[in-house]
Parts: C-alpha cells; structure tokens; sequence
C-alpha cells in the first residue's frame, strides 16, 4: 500500500487514461487528487523541453525517460494499468471495462481519455455509456476525451504505460508510481 490516492477511499480523484501496445495491450489509468490538479499540471508543464508541445514517451531520449520517470515519482499520482491479450479492438473493450468497474472504489468524479479519433472514440463512448446504466459513480461523474496538447496529465498515463510495457528496469522505475496492475 503506497497510502496515496486510491487506498483512501475519501479522496477524490480525476483519472486521465492513456494506452500502449505491445505483447498485450495495455490500458494505463493515472489517478490524481482532486486537490491536486492545478499542481500537478503545472509540474508536468514544467518538465516541457523549448518547442515541446506534451511529453510523449516514445519520442524521448532514454536519459530524457529517466528524469521524467523520476520526476513524476515524486508527484502523488498512482497508476493503475489494464492489460489484456489479444487484438486491439476487443483488447481495450476489455480493459476499459474492468477501468469503468474500478472507478467507484477509486473515488473518480472525471475519466478522461486520451482522443484517438472520432471513430475510436465513439467505441469509448458507447462503453462508458453501456457502465453508466448499471453503476452509479460512472453516471454520476464527468467524461471526456481530450488531446495530450490540451491535457497534461494524459502524459502521466502515457509515460507510466511506455515503462510498464518496456518491462525490466523500466518498469522497475515506474513501479513506485504503480498501484494495481489487473489482467
């Protein structure tokens, strides 16, 4: 238990959601405090290089991906990854159910998702919407998709899903962010 958000259930959270392929497809769900947010998106601003635009781990430098691993470390985030074999498609249905049905025990009021064009996105809409009608918190809560550009803090859910996916020591870096990883 890392005693930050997710494992006190009296904190609210904003979960931002990006994926990552690799072996297994993997749903990565980054969990931030309510009372968080501004600070946490002015840190992850901060950590822009001149003429960047969002931070995108594949297009990183392997030193660049260390200090950014170890900077988010120290934010009080947690991550929860979603991994499934298979194809794509079926692959992140499943994974984004098995998100959709973890999000009252994470104390989510918003789920935000990394955009991936309008026909991607409405697969996510018509999951979210089928949740919405059997669990209270995912109707009650705030949903959108966003660009990475437009959000900041999809670039947690998109480093912590790279290093998972990397396995080895990359993982190892992110496993301090790492609160539940569910197959």
């Amino acid at each position: 238990s890392r005693g930050l958000v997710g494992h006190d259930r009296g904190i609210a959270v904003h979960v931002f959601v990006d994926e990552s392929l690799r072996k297994r497809y993997l749903l990565a769900a980054a969990c931030v405090p309510v009372s968080d947010l501004s600070d946490t998106r002015v840190v992850m601003r901060g950590l822009l290089l001149s003429g960047q635009r969002r931070l995108h781990f594949t297009e990183e430098s392997k030193q660049r991906r260390k200090v950014l691993l170890a900077e988010l470390c120290r934010l009080n985030v947690c991550v929860r990854i979603y991994s499934a074999a298979g194809k794509p498609t079926p692959a992140r249905s499943a994974a984004l159910d098995a998100l959709l049905a973890d999000l009252s025990s994470m104390g989510a009021r918003r789920l935000v998702i990394e955009g991936r064009g309008r026909s991607q996105d409405q697969v996510d809409v018509r999951r979210v919407a089928l949740a919405q009608r059997t669990d209270r918190t995912v109707r009650s809560m705030e949903y959108d998709h966003m660009k990475p550009a437009e959000e900041p803090l999809l670039w947690i859910a998109d480093a912590v899903a790279w290093a998972y996916g990397a396995a080895g020591d990359w993982r190892r870096r992110a496993d301090p962010l790492i609160d539940d990883v569910t197959k």
